[in-house]
Formats: C-alpha cells, sequence, structure tokens
C-alpha cells in the first residue's frame, strides 16, 4: 500500500497551483504544473517498487520530463 501523509503538502500545493492557473486562465500553465505533478507523483509511486518490478527510466521514456520554471525543486 502506498502512504502520501509524507507528500500530503507537496500535493495540495501542487493542486493549489493547478488552480490558480485554471482560476486565471492560463491553460497552459495549468497543463505544464499538471505534467510536473503528475511526473513527481509518478516517481513517487515507482520508488516505492521493487526493482525487479518496473525499469528505472521508464516514465522518462515514456513521457519525456516535464519543464520546470526557474525555483521550482526538482524531481526525484
Amino acid at each position: 500500500m502506498l502512504h502520501y501523509s509524507q507528500a500530503r503538502d507537496t500535493i495540495a500545493s501542487e493542486d493549489a497551483a493547478v488552480h490558480d492557473a485554471l482560476r486565471d486562465a492560463d491553460g497552459n500553465e495549468a497543463a505544464r504544473l499538471w505534467r510536473v505533478k503528475i511526473e513527481r507523483c509518478v516517481r513517487y509511486m515507482i520508488a516505492q517498487l521493487s526493482e525487479d518490478d518496473v525499469a528505472p527510466y521508464l516514465w522518462t521514456t515514456l513521457a519525456g520530463r516535464p519543464r520546470l520554471r526557474p525555483g521550482e525543486p526538482r524531481l526525484r
């Protein structure tokens, strides 16, 4: 079972940023922020799997890397 308690603040912050972009009618920024959020989520979930369950670079290979803006935290 995956636990998200440690990531709760990050998840809430990312959701708020997506909401703000949508409220401001900035669809491109909302989509970009959503991709960053999903990339971080998938990396977190993949890190919970044993190495035998998934190729370590599968997500990056399939989805590429999100475009981070200056000051945004790097993905783990």
